[in-house]
């Protein structure tokens, strides 16, 4: 990384805290300063800023709808032989899909029922300390992964679905891909907590990222848990909490995810004008569970909201979610990343609505049976 570029990346930073840092200071954590919960929260934070805001309110919404479906799922988990998740997961996870969306699931997942049409690309468990954390099912594409993992936590460990449980984790780049400024947006959802066993935890974790998540490590540095009569917990935490480079769990993201679900759209100087900002494209990609574009800039506003939409053949048209992950330089461009609520059959889809442009979505041919 370049001096200017480290000096931006600070810069910003500071400035992100600067004008989050009273919010931040009135989140679930009831200890400021260096304490765990608050430290989990800066680095949300610092690393995608409006998406923290935004899902200060999002999460708790959905928190409450995935409580209200965890018995359903642990029944489901009952019912499913050794370690597999129900079929219905993505289902309730997603809170409802049709024939067409499930199919998008079913042909993309990795793992679950169909495990052995994708035998040995599902992840290995990580384990050491007593702790092993095991990737049960995958979905993914391009910047957008999920995760089920099943958590089994040393014995004497017991976990409550009453209790609010925080997976501090995420998407690491490798070493030799770390030449820009990236950002990740996460969200851990549980699914079953205690129910099958008393010290296994099952939960979904969301990545959205301003890069390509395939061949990057998903890091689990810790899990923390809060009660409902407002008690502070660490379940575990890795050996080295102040640099997280020894004791962390980690599970490889395999590479090229669904590569060949994702649309690369020809958009290369298209440009946009809001406000006093010029967006100019350079490259544009879509899948079923999210849309991804890189930038330049010109203008005042280094995150620049983008309304983002695809229109279907039939007239509708399928909005993406308001968070909208944007990060970069000005020397090689800006990325910016939108998911969509429910995964998108992408063959029923005939253009991006990206702010106030309209750019084609041009299907690959079929190839003859």
């Amino acid at each position: 990384m370049r001096p200017f570029d480290q000096l931006l990346r600070r810069a910003l930073m500071d400035a992100n805290l600067a004008q989050y840092e009273n919010v931040l200071r009135c989140a679930d954590c009831k200890e400021p300063g260096f304490s765990p919960g608050y430290r989990r929260e800066r680095v949300r934070l610092l690393a995608d800023p409006r998406g923290w805001a935004n899902s200060r309110l999002r999460p708790r919404l959905r928190r409450g709808i995935f409580r209200g479906i965890a018995a359903a799922a642990a029944i489901l988990l009952l019912i499913t032989a050794a370690a597999a998740v129900a079929v219905p997961l993505w289902n309730a996870f997603f809170g409802g899909l049709d024939q067409s969306q499930q199919e998008i699931v079913d042909g993309m997942e990795i793992g679950g029922d169909e495990a052995e049409k994708t035998a040995g690309l599902l992840p290995p468990p990580a384990a050491h300390d007593g702790v092993t954390i095991t990737p049960l099912r995958l979905l993914g594409a391009k910047n957008q992964l999920y995760l089920v993992l099943e958590i089994r936590a040393p014995e004497g460990t017991v976990f409550r679905p009453e209790d609010d449980h925080q997976l501090f984790g995420g998407l690491s780049l490798p070493p030799e891909r770390r030449t820009e400024m990236t950002g990740i947006s996460s969200r851990f959802t549980v699914l079953e907590a205690g129910t099958r066993e008393p010290n296994v935890l099952v939960g979904v974790a969301e990545e959205r990222a301003s890069f390509e998540v395939g061949g990057c490590p998903f890091v689990v540095r810790a899990l923390y848990r809060s009660t409902p009569e407002g008690k502070q917990e660490t379940v575990f935490e890795a050996s080295d909490n102040v640099t997280w480079k020894t004791g962390t769990w980690e599970i490889l993201i395999p590479e090229g995810l669904n590569g060949d679900r994702v649309l690369e759209v020809p958009v290369e100087g298209t440009s946009m004008t809001d406000g006093g900002n010029t967006m100019t494209l350079l490259s544009m990609s879509v899948s079923p569970l999210g849309i991804w574009w890189k930038y330049q800039l010109e203008g005042k506003d280094p995150w620049p909201r983008v309304r983002v939409a695809l229109r279907m053949q039939d007239g509708s048209e399928v909005e993406a979610a308001s968070g909208q992950l944007t990060m970069g330089d000005m020397g090689s461009g800006w990325t910016a990343a939108v998911d969509f609520a429910k995964p998108v059959d992408l063959s029923q889809a005939e253009a991006v609505l990206w702010g106030d442009v309209e750019i084609p979505l041009e299907q690959p041919e079929q190839s003859p049976e």
